[in-house]
């Protein structure tokens, strides 16, 4: 299992707008076979700052299959014009 944490901020005044297009865009990752399971968190300091956290059964789960599916695209047109794409991170974790 790997554990992909995904750090989004809202473009100015959008982050309501990206806070519920996450929700509902989180759908289209859970429907992808190697998505075991998938949390969101709004950072408190700075509410225009989400954390995607992603459970994958393996690393070609994330970056190989589900982002060369059609399920990354819907996933990415859900956010896309509401997040700063200057300030994406994304990281993979395995548990120690």
């Amino acid at each position: 299992m790997v554990t992909e944490l995904a750090l989004i901020t809202a473009l100015p005044g959008r982050a309501d707008e990206l806070g519920k297009a996450i929700s509902e865009g989180i759908g289209f990752i859970r429907q992808h076979p190697g998505c075991l399971e998938v949390r969101v968190g709004r950072c408190v300091e700075d509410e225009s700052r989400y954390v995607v956290e992603v459970d994958w059964t393996s690393l070609e789960a994330h970056t190989e299959d589900f982002r060369e599916s059609p399920l990354f695209a819907q996933w990415i047109g859900t956010i896309a014009g509401l997040l700063d794409r200057s300030l994406l991170e994304t990281r993979h974790y395995a548990p120690q």
